[in-house]
């Protein structure tokens, strides 16, 4: 029963995500950042490289991560509290505990700051972890 309701919810989130795609317009939040190590995002693996980080029209409660060349790939936002800019630039946040990376949070704007959720992989990490390491990635705007 517990599976069923997980695939119905992942069916829901695809048919959202889905029609949200064709009403992205002006309003879209996007960036392009290089990200030099491998890393997780929303239960998602992705290797090193360059991605361009958007959220799609005015949706605002998905991540669209694709790397160059690649498919995108969409994950859960949730609201943070107001982020200010490093440098005036928007910025990735990942923790990383020893080889492991995950990206926590992502920073457009000062008011347009968004946490991802923890994966079961992040919290069976963190449950166990007696340290871990904040890195913080800028990202140069794509319009």
């Amino acid at each position: 029963m517990q599976s069923q309701k997980q695939y119905l919810l992942i069916v829901l989130m695809a048919i959202v995500v889905s029609l949200a795609i064709p009403t992205a317009n002006a309003q879209d939040t996007r960036a392009m950042a290089t990200i030099p190590f491998d890393f997780s995002a929303g239960g998602t693996q992705f290797q090193a490289g360059d991605y361009r980080v958007q959220i799609p029209g005015e949706v605002g409660s998905f991540l669209l991560i694709a790397r160059n060349g690649g498919d995108a790939k969409y994950t859960m936002l949730l609201p943070a509290h107001k982020e200010p800019l490093r440098n005036g630039e928007p910025y990735l946040v990942f923790h990383r505990y020893g080889t492991e990376s995950f990206l926590t949070r992502v920073v457009f704007s000062d008011g347009q700051t968004y946490d991802l959720p923890r994966t079961s992989r992040e919290k069976e990490i963190l449950a166990g972890a007696t340290s871990d390491e904040q890195v913080d990635l800028s990202m140069g705007s794509s319009r």
